[in-house]
């Protein structure tokens, strides 16, 4: 996904560039502040899209992702695993 970034150095930029970048994996405007203003997309490109896609419903959803992140209190990968190790041995042995 390329970003454009709207300036005064990208203000002249043609439709045919934006386009041109849109179809080698999409691009994502941004105004000055940093906050998306548009996507643009090749309607061929399935893995910009579900780019996209997930990028929207992060920001549909920030709070309900910064809540998520907050309450963060489970076991890590590595537990997992050994955890799941030590129960695979213990049912092995039986």
């Amino acid at each position: 996904m390329n970003t454009i970034i709207l300036n005064a150095e990208t203000a002249n930029l043609s439709i045919e560039h934006l386009l041109r970048q849109a179809k080698d994996g999409g691009v994502e405007v941004q105004d000055a502040s940093g906050k998306v203003v548009a996507f643009v997309l090749s309607p061929a490109d399935q893995e910009a899209f579900t780019y996209i896609e997930a990028n929207l419903d992060l920001n549909r959803n920030q709070q309900d992702v910064r809540e998520a992140l907050a309450r963060r209190g489970g076991a890590t990968t590595a537990e997992l695993l050994e955890k799941a190790d030590a129960a695979s041995k213990k049912a092995a042995g039986q």
